[in-house]
């Protein structure tokens, strides 16, 4: 049985959806992610764990839609890397480990 909290060997390339993340990968995302504003973080997880649309989330926060956008694009960095890290840690874990060779 799979479990939940491996959301991420599920999307391609690590991208999260809205309404798809689990809620413990969003807050360990959230630990390592460059965002710190906590309005910002908030709207991210209503967004990316609740699966409310991004004006909804964004209304509910007092965050504007052109920071919440560029804070997105930064935490969906961050889940792509974790993504590419993966192999490194197990390599079970079916994707190909690039080398930067």
């Amino acid at each position: 049985m799979r479990e939940r909290y491996l959301y991420l060997a599920d999307t391609p390339q690590g991208i999260l959806m809205s309404g798809q993340v689990p809620e413990y990968q969003f807050w360990l995302l959230a630990e390592i992610s460059p965002v710190h504003s906590e309005k910002v973080i908030n709207a991210l997880r209503d967004y990316l764990v609740m699966g409310y649309n991004r004006m909804e989330a964004c209304g509910r926060h007092g965050v504007s839609p052109g920071y919440f956008s560029g804070a997105l694009k930064r935490f969906q960095r961050v889940s792509q890397t974790v993504y590419r890290l993966v192999p490194f840690y197990f390599p079970e874990a079916g994707h190909e480990v690039h080398r930067g060779e």
